[in-house]
């Protein structure tokens, strides 16, 4: 039981970090208008994850239950962070998507005109 403890202290200053806006991104995600409020929105995440799991290491401590019994709450406790990370990494990569695609258009727009083709005259 003390791995709940450990993990959910973990996940929960993770989460404090992320809040901070302190947290290791991908590279993709990184540079963006958006970043910020993905990092604070991971940090919530992370809490959802890890204070739960202190919850449950304080209610089951004195009498932990059977093992089966103490992997359904976990799981269940866990699954509301596990959805939102899905849903806000489902909506960030279609973000990062269309980024990249209008910087694509823009060097494209760019090349068409001539832009990135002037050789400066010396």
């Amino acid at each position: 039981m003390n791995v709940l403890l450990a993990l959910g202290g973990v996940y929960t200053a993770y989460g404090l970090l992320g809040l901070a806006g302190w947290q290791r991104l991908p590279a993709p995600y990184r540079g963006h208008r958006w970043t910020g409020r993905y990092t604070r929105r991971l940090g919530v995440s992370w809490l959802m994850l890890g204070l739960p799991w202190l919850a449950v290491w304080a209610l089951l401590r004195t009498a932990p239950p059977a093992w089966p019994v103490v992997c359904a709450v976990i799981v269940g406790v866990s699954l509301p962070s596990l959805v939102y990370t899905w849903a806000l990494d489902r909506w960030y990569r279609k973000w990062t998507r269309r980024a990249r695609r209008q910087a694509r258009e823009t060097r494209t727009n760019r090349a068409d005109m001539g832009g990135d083709n002037i050789s400066p005259r010396r």
